[in-house]
């Protein structure tokens, strides 16, 4: 399509969007397609209204010094070309411009791509500055493409620029022109540049900083362990991290840090946070030379805080059921114990350990996880030739106190929804000890709101609680658990997908978890009851998860986002209010987490 054609097609997809607020995709990129929506959902006007003044800027600062000398090797490349080159904050604030050619910066300054001008998405739509910001990635902006009038005759090309240890965006450079001397060229030239000054922020790390950075990349390829760095002038936290600790406890856990390890060279201690939890702190001193370049520090939580009720209201602990001996099956590997994952073993081998020392053990998680079969099928591995007894209203109790020979696993299912007469039943018969033959099992369903208080007497008959995952919280297991689901519905272990129907699984965030597995893969068996199982013998309703898998700490933000979603009734406002972020930032998330398509509130 000529460069006129091209154009012309973007006005009428930009006129046709402003007059019904919904993008023809087809005639636009899904990146403007989903800045337009951003900035028609932020208010910001087509047309009219000024480009805000943010203030001064700081020309001293650590990016733009690292940013001149690319910028003087620009502008003496360009003398007498019509393009000129902006660098921003991470904030969309302009913070300095030079121009090619004089022509072009007049036109420039009188859309007020100027120093100390704001730039965000929010404030003037589409851009080749906020735009980058907004989508976290390269972006070239031409004519009509421009939310607002205003920029209508210039093409843009923005690229991010990283902060090379952090990897946040620590700025943004652009270069503008006029849209008929547009190129694709000048994308090259703004992530060439982008890149340059990348590294200009990497060789202006001081040598402490150096240190410090590479102890905490070598800690961290080892993998799982929850690690922070701090120095003077950073801070670092890899994923796990950020899954055990808020940025708030983070700061306290450095402070504790640097504030008990005196002259030593390393600690180990028990931080309590503000919320009660307990962790595990081992911090270790970081040299570069003589000189101290900060601390790494390991966070493990404490196995005091695995358990969820509180010892106040415990009884006395039963008599533990001694181990049966040699005897002894190896762990389960039946369909629902399949998995690898750290967080999966750890969550299999506390109930494991329950059933061996004769706890009582309440497991709790998402419908659908399959808590009452997991810890049955681990019951059955460690004592074979024992039952198990899926306790109801109708249920025989007396088997709690007889001495029979068989060992037995009593289930209490659910208990949230049992009636109270029944948990009353419950609580009255697990108020004394049981023989070693006998182990209790009771699952409860996740729940925002309290337990209600009849169920305390049977919660402090429990003596540990177990949290089983959701599935899509551990999608490393995802393949494994695949395979068991599909050797038990086949019968045969020849059973496999192909590697994009793989891919699709892992990428669903499977709301009713292991059941819906379960669903999933049945109905793709009964479309194909030979051979690989492909994406397209998939439900259609698992081709609508997130572009790509998502790692466990976004996992959890993604469950936030979508609880958030839920209270709002659907509103995208009310929702990005309950977050504390902008509305801008609510869309690209729902878009990261393939929660777009949830319906708005009608009326």
């Amino acid at each position: 399509m000529k460069n006129a054609d091209r154009r012309l097609t973007v006005a009428v997809a930009r006129a046709g969007f402003l007059d019904s607020g919904e993008p023809d995709e087809s005639l636009v990129s899904p990146l403007v397609s989903a800045s337009w929506q951003r900035s028609q959902a932020a208010g910001v006007q087509p047309s009219g209204g000024d480009v805000g003044y943010v203030g001064d800027v700081d020309r001293e600062s650590r990016l733009v010094q690292c940013a001149m000398s690319v910028f003087d090797r620009l502008a003496a490349d360009m003398v007498d070309v019509p393009v000129s080159i902006a660098l921003t904050d991470a904030k969309a604030q302009v913070l300095m411009r030079i121009d090619g050619a004089r022509g072009i910066g007049r036109l420039l300054d009188r859309v007020s791509l100027a120093p100390g001008f704001d730039y965000r998405e929010a404030e003037i739509g589409t851009n080749g500055v906020g735009t980058v910001l907004e989508s976290g990635q390269a972006v070239q902006i031409d004519g009509a493409e421009h939310f607002h009038d205003r920029f209508q005759p210039f093409a843009c090309s923005g690229a991010p620029i990283r902060d090379p240890f952090s990897g946040h965006i620590a700025g943004v450079v652009d270069l503008s022109c006029l849209s008929e001397h547009s190129s694709p060229l000048l994308a090259s030239v703004a992530r060439s540049a982008a890149s340059e000054i990348e590294l200009n922020l990497f060789r202006d790390r001081s040598a402490r900083q150096h240190a410090l950075f590479d102890a905490f990349v070598r800690a961290d390829a080892r993998g799982g362990t929850a690690l922070l760095a701090t120095g003077s002038a950073m801070s670092l936290a890899n994923p796990l991290a950020h899954a055990i600790l808020a940025p708030e406890d983070q700061r306290r856990v450095g402070e504790h840090v640097d504030y008990m390890i005196g002259h030593r060279d390393r600690i180990d201690e028990h931080v309590e946070l503000p919320d009660g939890v307990s962790v595990r702190v081992r911090a270790v001193r970081i040299r570069a030379g003589e000189d101290t370049a900060g601390y790494l520090i390991e966070v493990s939580e404490s196995a005091a805080a695995a358990a969820a009720i509180p010892a106040a209201v415990r009884p006395t602990a039963p008599p533990r059921v001694p181990s049966h001996g040699a005897g002894l099956a190896a762990a389960g590997t039946g369909k629902l114990r399949a998995g690898g994952s750290p967080l999966w073993t750890r969550t299999c081998n506390e109930i494991e350990d329950a059933v061996r020392t004769g706890e009582r053990v309440l497991v709790t998680g998402e419908p659908g996880t399959g808590k009452a079969s997991l810890a049955s099928e681990i019951f059955h591995s460690v004592v074979p030739g024992g039952r198990s007894i899926l306790v109801d209203g109708s249920t025989d109790l007396s088997g709690l106190t007889d001495d029979s020979p068989t060992p037995t696993l009593y289930v209490l299912r659910n208990i949230r929804s049992m009636p109270e007469p029944v948990v009353a039943t419950l609580a009255a018969a697990l108020a004394k000890p049981c023989p070693e033959h006998v182990f209790v099992v009771a699952t409860m369903q996740d729940s925002d709101e309290p337990a209600p208080e009849f169920l305390a007497p049977l919660l402090d008959a429990l003596e540990r609680t177990v949290h089983v995952p959701a599935l899509r919280h551990r999608t490393d297991d995802i393949p494994g658990v695949v395979a068991q689901v599909l050797r038990t519905i086949t019968g045969s272990s020849s059973r496999e997908l192909t590697p994009d129907a793989m891919r699709l699984l892992v990428r669903y965030p499977w709301p009713r978890n292991i059941h819906e597995l379960e669903d999933a893969l049945r109905s793709a068996v009964a479309l194909r009851p030979a051979g690989r199982i492909t994406r397209e013998d998939l439900p259609e309703w698992c081709h609508h998860g997130p572009g790509r898998k998502l790692s466990a700490v976004e996992a959890v933000e993604r469950d936030v986002v979508a609880k958030a979603l839920r209270d709002a009734g659907g509103n995208r406002a009310e929702t990005a209010r309950a977050l504390g972020i902008s509305r801008s930032s609510l869309y690209r998330k729902l878009a990261k987490f393939g929660l777009a398509d949830a319906a708005e509130p009608s009326g």
